[in-house]
């Protein structure tokens, strides 16, 4: 996305390092068809354009290939897409990605695949799974690639924008009958204000508003954006600095900040950022919400330091009196829709706390000026008002005004249980509409074993619990039958209906067990895209759970779905031995062993690859279990790690 000097196209670059000597160049890219036989005419003779999905492949050929070789990677940057299409710049598909949750196992497999932060983790009853931002979503579609059944696209229509929020005194304008704040005084010193985020976010945008709007003032204003690693979601800084009068401006840097207008907590509580606060002096609204690092594409167990972040911060301004923490983007998606008005709402938080040396009417003057979005820009910036002035009644605006009943299997419309009871009850429903009552039943007295043991010898519930929750989940494992249910017992199409609106139809991305095709380059099964008519499959195949594990069961015989029963009689036999064993000396450790099957995660040759880590997990997690007996009675001969 940044602009370079010349014209430097792709065909002009292959010409230029051919010309010194390059032995072999290849063209990737995700529009490989735009370069037709006209396009290529310009490139140097004998360059290969492929297709971006072979890249691993084209390194592989031109590290085996002889003298100097360039592959030139060409596609435009995901950030200045966002940006491009918010000015209807570039072309902006008709087509989203949605995620079904209660598909997906939270294995993580799509971010590895698609290295893409706006795959997020969604923490659901039934564990962490992931959701799309599609406030950030650039429309890549690399995380189809995750070998999940839970991916689908939504072609056409639009996403569902929140109706008008009614305001008890103005429809229009939330902040209208708010006053204005105090003017802050520029003659005895400049005023400085830090802004943070993540590329992307609109960071930059607001560093720029302030700055207009202190020119359109007459001040003295510099602007100092420190973008880095802005393009790949990294952090932003923007440092503003406004005086009375250029002459009074020294330096563009933020060295001590009035003001933080905090876009993300993270960035927030980075060395850099906390280096220009200053306790007593600093005055900050942080947005809290919690958007992943890159962390989270390598570690699908990341978690996000809230409190220590907040904490950070408000020892940073001198206690947490000087700093405001809320949630700017579930604000922003319920009032507007959208989750990029977030910094716009924060800076109208700063405002009418007074902390900003601009008035009202040069600010409105700068988003208007800026031409994207302004309606919804300004009402952002009121809506940040207004929650400076009364959260409480933001809040009760931002949140939904009735509840919409869905199936018993959806796990996000409902408050997540943390009684015991309520959380064995809502698992068996849940397998009794898997499989039947018997099927419950098996689960029930699975746990009630567990259950009697450690009361009776140990006291507490954090056993049970855990047995009652992964017992389920390996009783609950998705195979084609489970898969079908779950698209089509109503629930997902409501998730859809909640998101999208007008003319749409659903495409689901999956890989039959007769229909997979191997990856050409690394061998693994591949996903391939089916139309509507596929919904009308699922169903039939979802009334026949039935035949599940009988000799009638068409996919009951593969190795895949052996294995997952036999996973279930392995850990039935494990919490039988440990009701058994159970003491106050091995407690912690059986808690620990009954936890192994959270590890098992995905489908085909992803949860393949878990369960060997799962495995060696159980197995040293067992001799923990066995060590405190071995100390007090005769050896026991170890059991083996869960059978395949």
């Amino acid at each position: 996305g940044q602009p370079f000097d010349g014209p430097l196209d792709v065909p002009t670059l292959t010409r230029q390092v051919a010309a010194e000597g390059v032995r072999r160049i290849v063209v990737v890219t995700d529009e490989p068809d735009k370069y037709d036989a006209a396009a290529r005419a310009g490139f140097a003779p004998g360059i290969d354009v492929r297709h971006r999905d072979t890249l691993d492949a084209v390194q592989r050929e031109l590290r085996d290939t002889d003298g100097v070789t360039v592959l030139v990677y060409d596609q435009t940057c995901a950030a200045e897409k966002r940006r491009r299409r918010k000015r209807s710049e570039f072309p902006d598909p008709p087509r989203r990605v949605v995620i079904n949750e209660l598909v997906c196992e939270g294995c993580g497999d799509c971010s590895v695949q698609s290295n893409c932060l706006s795959v997020e983790p969604l923490e659901t009853e039934f564990g962490r799974k992931r959701v799309i931002n599609q406030s950030s979503c650039n429309k890549d579609f690399s995380c189809l690639k995750g070998f999940c059944p839970s991916f689908v696209t939504v072609e056409g229509g639009a996403l569902r924008r929140p109706a008008p929020v009614p305001v008890a005194r103005s429809d229009e304008d939330p902040a209208a009958a708010l006053p204005l704040p105090a003017t802050i005084s520029l003659f005895e010193r400049p005023q400085e204000v830090l802004i943070t985020g993540v590329g992307g976010s609109g960071v930059v945008t607001v560093s720029a508003l302030l700055g207009m709007a202190a020119h359109l003032e007459g001040r003295g204003v510099s602007v100092l954006d420190m973008t880095g690693t802005a393009q790949k979601g990294g952090a932003v800084m923007s440092h503003v600095r406004i005086g009375a009068d250029p002459a009074s401006l020294h330096g563009a840097r933020v060295r001590a900040a009035d003001v933080l207008i905090g876009g993300d907590l993270i960035v927030s509580a980075s060395a850099g950022a906390l280096d220009g606060l200053s306790a007593g002096r600093t005055r900050a609204v942080v947005n809290t919400a919690q958007v992943p690092t890159a962390d989270f594409v390598r570690n699908a167990d990341w978690q996000f330091p809230a409190g220590d972040a907040e904490q950070a911060i408000a020892r940073a301004v001198g206690g947490a009196e000087n700093v405001d923490f809320i949630d700017a983007r579930a604000l922003a998606v319920a009032l507007l829709g959208d989750a990029i008005y977030a910094n716009p709402l924060l800076l109208g938080f700063a405002f009418q706390k007074g902390w900003l040396p601009v008035g009202l009417a040069a600010l409105q003057r700068a988003i208007e000026l800026n031409a994207v979005a302004v309606p919804r820009n300004l009402l952002a910036f009121a809506w940040g008002r207004r929650a400076a002035s009364d959260i409480d009644a933001v809040l009760r605006a931002a949140a939904p005004t009735q509840t919409i009943a869905l199936p018993i299997s959806r796990p996000i419309s409902l408050p997540l249980r943390t009684d015991l009871d309520a959380l064995i009850e809502r698992r068996a429903e849940f397998l009794t509409a898997y499989q039947n009552a018997a099927y419950a039943a098996r689960y029930r007295r699975t746990v009630e074993r567990i259950r009697t043991a450690e009361r009776d010898r140990v006291g507490g519930t954090r056993l049970t619990e855990a047995v009652a929750r992964y017992a389920f989940k390996l009783m609950a494992y998705k195979d084609e039958y489970e898969v079908a249910r779950l698209f089509t017992d109503g629930t997902f199409r409501a998730q859809v209906a909640a998101q999208f609106e007008g003319d749409y139809t659903l495409r689901f991305h999956l890989a039959p067990p007769t229909l997979i095709r191997p990856d050409t380059g690394t061998g693994a099964a591949t996903k391939r895209s089916f139309g509507p008519w596929m919904e009308l499959v699922m169903r039939a195949l979802a009334r026949l759970r039935g035949l599940r594990g009988t000799a009638f069961d068409p996919f009951g015989r593969t190795a895949e779905r052996r294995e997952e029963r036999a996973l279930i009689t392995d850990y039935e036999r494990l919490v039988e031995e440990m009701a058994e064993r159970l003491d106050a000396a091995n407690h912690a450790a059986a808690i620990a062993l009954a936890r192994i099957p959270e590890q098992i995660r995905g489908y085909g040759h992803v949860k393949q690859r878990h369960l060997v880590a799962a495995r060696a997990k159980q197995a040293e997690a067992l001799a923990r279990w066995l060590a405190p007996a071995a100390a007090q009675t005769p050896p026991t001969p170890t059991r083996e790690p869960i059978a395949a």
